[in-house]
């Protein structure tokens, strides 16, 4: 048989207890809901550090299913302060589901502000950066897009940045 203590105990507990899953609940449907369901593309490719060579390119493969669609582009870009430039330029190449080559983009991203502190997040050596390249992009066929990215820099060889990479979502 139960104390009155145990009794009191229980049901408050056993409030406190519903009470917490509930607002637990309630904050995990949030998170959930607050993740960007937009994306439909990230990843991003390390290259040669020390020495990429504009010879050396990088491929992302993506499926688009939804033509309907339109979409936004970025190129994400990790430096370290050790890069010698403000700015790099890229070259990116699109080949299209049916084989098909588009003309070659150039692409100039801006890695640090005209007084030479560096754009990005990180606090550290290593700066990450999104650059907004392309908004209300229509993909015409469904099917395997790829796109062909490399440096093209004067540069033969570029120290400096550790990593590349594509990120495709739906415009909102």
């Amino acid at each position: 048989m139960k104390t009155a203590f145990a009794n009191i105990v229980e049901k408050r507990f056993g409030f406190f207890s519903k009470k917490r899953n509930f607002f637990f609940i309630v904050c995990l449907l949030f998170a959930l809901g607050s993740c960007n369901s937009n994306v439909i593309y990230d990843e991003n490719k390390s290259v040669n550090e020390k020495a990429w060579a504009a010879k050396d390119k990088v491929y992302y493969q993506v499926d688009i299913k939804n033509t309907a669609m339109k979409y936004k582009v970025a190129l994400n870009v990790r430096n370290t302060t050790d890069y010698p430039y403000s700015n790099i330029y890229f070259f990116m190449n699109t080949i299209l589901p049916d084989g098909t080559i588009t003309k070659r983009d150039t692409i100039e991203c801006y890695l640090a502000y005209p007084d030479g502190t560096w754009k990005g997040k990180g606090s550290s050596k290593v700066r990450d950066n999104r650059f907004w390249i392309a908004k209300n992009v229509e993909f015409k066929q469904q099917g395997r897009y790829v796109f062909e990215l490399y440096q093209a820099t004067t540069d033969t060889t570029l120290s400096g940045i550790v990593d590349v990479g594509l990120h495709i979502e739906y415009q909102d």
